[in-house]
């Protein structure tokens, strides 16, 4: 639990010109999941897919498609990345 709480602070303090109150749910951020050597962590924010380094630095944006993708997963040897997508009309991978 203690991981997975400093992964959300990690990835929230990538975007300090939003505001969160306690009071609201951060949809805007979700699924996050570390690469299996654990150098990056790949999430979605807005309906993309990005990555960014466990220590920080600049995300990279994956995905550039109004449809929502969501649920990044690495392959085993973490250099890919699957996702499902709602491209046609439901969420396909």
């Amino acid at each position: 639990m203690i991981v997975i709480s400093s992964i959300i602070v990690l990835l929230v303090s990538f975007f300090p010109m939003t505001t969160v109150h306690a009071q609201e749910n951060p949809e805007w951020l979700r699924y996050p999941m570390v690469s299996p050597d654990g150098n990056q962590i790949a999430f979605v924010y807005k309906g993309d897919i990005y990555t960014v380094g466990v220590a920080g630095g600049e995300a990279q944006r994956l995905t550039f498609r109004p449809e929502m993708d969501i649920q990044p997963v690495w392959s085993p040897d973490g250099l890919s990345i699957a996702f499902a997508s709602e491209r046609h009309g439901n969420f396909d991978v």
